[in-house]
């Protein structure tokens, strides 16, 4: 008897707390295509192959998936392929010291991309990649992206697995009920109930105060796994004490991006995969959560005396601005125009509304969001509409200095205060060789293939009465193949060991010159102090790790210019 009573209240808990059956929408064609970025495969953290995902997508009702598994990106992608009538993509989730960073239409790097976050946003982008913050706003410290001042393409304004993570950290039992209530209801309307537990965005400020000054892409990011942890460690490894929830097919059915390609797919899976990846990298696409009402359809567009742009697109500022929105939402879903985080207006079921701006510079962005919730959900968020007047281009920092200072680090003759370090299996030597009329070091290195050491090889030149004069170092540089080199500088106050700050440069076959700033270097691992105590510098270090090097991994790197200046 106390067992049917129990299970009769939980009945009624769950038939009074369950959330209602997504709405079916009448259909108006919009030209978008639906996909999902962000899903993990069996090769890393998933459950299941390509081909089993691809068929959950198909069932869904998906045109597209891209597949983002952790990695260094070293791995070839493989190429576009249609599975069970889905566009097949891959990309890959790299892990920084500052967030995870997905980098999608990107050849395979010839060495591992780690490391700081604006180190790894800048080798995607120089290898042609579109970089996207992936999960920002997640409770969870290691997923948290941390530096927004990165010239990243794109940024996850929504992701689920964050969504529940800030609802189970929320104080109180309304938010404990509240993912009590999801996770109940998920055995009889999962779609329903996980999108009924959708957090709104943290990091819209950051984002705002981005679009003000350049494009920023805005999506949705599925997460997808199907695996839930209920413990870590070996355990979670090898596959035990793990669920296959949400599943693949529940998460595809919860929320899409809808991208506008310039033209409609062809059924040729290369020419296809441009077209999605033209259309993602414009911004041409925007994020619904199909959990609530599907399948959407929407449209937004800008029109003044310069022509008509729509989502994503920029347009000269130029008189009066018409914002005209055209959507099959429900009718008690209210559609929001925003000017940056402002609201310009809102109106509830508004099919085909058009509303005017004065057309200064700014940033125009729509949501929708959901009726007959005690908790409105955004529905559905556009990419924004650019209104640009003169502005300056956004560059790098420029780092002024009056009455130039330098202290030359290498004579050009000798190798004199220079030195090597290495780990007991790795290798490395430092010599001086001939060059047209003059000389340069040439370093040489190989790192060993030995499980479980951690494998380095460093370059150093002492400098023994510290830098504090100087602001930068400036040296002149080329290596045998295209690498990325960890200038650091080794020091500190105290007993104990010495401390080291950092700044990672790229190399490659081309003499370069290269500057690294004393005031943009950050600290490796534990310091005593956040910046380095110049005058305690004592040495300044070239290093080669598994940061960005892989076991094994041999090299030459020649400089012909090395000083301090200010």
């Amino acid at each position: 008897m106390v067992t049917a009573a129990l299970v009769a209240a939980v009945a009624v808990w769950i038939a009074f707390t369950i959330p209602p059956h997504r709405q079916a929408l009448p259909v108006f064609d919009a030209g978008t295509v639906p996909g999902v970025v962000h899903i993990h495969t069996n090769r890393s953290d998933g459950l299941s192959g390509p081909d089993e995902i691809a068929a959950a997508a198909a069932r869904a009702g998906l045109k597209f998936v891209v597949l983002t598994d952790h990695g260094d990106a070293t791995r070839t992608p493989a190429p576009p392929i249609y599975r069970s009538g889905v566009l097949c993509l891959e990309g890959v989730e790299i892990s920084t010291n500052g967030g995870h960073y997905l980098a999608l239409d990107m050849p395979a790097s010839p060495y591992p991309l780690a490391g700081e976050a604006r180190d790894v946003v800048e080798d995607v982008r120089r290898l042609g990649g579109f970089g996207i913050v992936a999960h920002p706003d997640s409770p969870k410290p290691q997923l948290q992206w941390r530096d927004w001042t990165t010239r990243f393409d794109g940024v996850e304004l929504l992701n689920p697995d964050t969504s529940w993570r800030v609802l189970a950290a929320q104080p109180g039992w309304s938010a404990k009920l509240r993912l009590l209530n999801g996770l109940l209801g998920y055995a009889f309307r999962p779609v329903e109930s996980m999108a009924a537990m959708i957090q709104p965005t943290g990091v819209l400020l950051q984002w705002e105060a981005l679009a003000e000054r350049r494009r920023v892409v805005v999506m949705a990011g599925a997460d997808a796994h199907a695996r839930l942890a209920l413990r870590s460690g070996a355990e979670l490894a090898q596959g035990r004490y793990v669920l296959p929830l949400p599943g693949y097919e529940s998460s595809f059915e919860l929320l899409s991006i809808r991208v506008r390609p310039e033209a409609p797919l062809s059924g040729d899976a290369v020419t296809d995969g441009r077209l999605i990846m033209r259309a993602i990298r414009a911004g041409h696409l925007h994020t619904v959560i199909d959990g609530l009402a599907s399948p959407a359809a929407f449209e937004f567009s800008a029109t003044n005396e310069h022509g008509t742009v729509h989502e994503g697109d920029e347009i000269s500022a130029a008189g009066s601005l018409a914002l005209h929105v055209r959507t099959n939402a429900p009718p008690d879903f209210t559609t929001v125009i925003h000017e940056g985080i402002r609201t310009l207006a809102a109106q509830r079921g508004a099919e085909d509304w058009t509303v005017h701006a004065t057309g200064e510079p700014a940033v125009f962005w729509v949501e929708i969001l959901s009726g007959g919730r005690p908790t409105p959900v955004t529905w559905l968020r556009s990419n924004p509409i650019y209104v640009r007047g003169d502005r300056p281009t956004e560059g790098e920092p420029i780092h002024a200095a009056s009455d130039p200072v330098s202290r030359p680090l290498f004579d050009g003759a000798s190798p004199l205060g220079w030195a090597v370090e290495h780990d007991a299996d790795s290798q490395a030597s430092v010599n001086v060789t001939s060059i047209g009329g003059g000389k340069e070091l040439e370093w040489a290195y190989r790192l060993a293939d030995t499980p479980g050491t951690r494998q380095t090889a460093v370059l150093v030149v002492d400098t023994p009465d510290g830098i504090a004069q100087f602001n930068r170092l400036s040296f002149t540089v080329r290596s045998d193949h295209p690498m990325r080199v960890s200038v650091q500088f080794r020091g500190g106050i105290g007993p104990g060991p010495e401390d080291r700050w950092q700044r990672s440069v790229f190399v490659d076959r081309s003499t370069q010159v290269r500057s690294v700033n004393f005031d943009d270097v950050t600290p490796v691992g534990p310091t005593r102090t956040v910046a380095p105590p110049l005058e305690q510098i004592r040495n300044i270090l070239f290093v080669v790790d598994r940061t960005n090097a892989k076991a094994a991994d041999a090299g030459h790197l020649w400089i012909t210019r090395a000083e301090l200046q200010h």
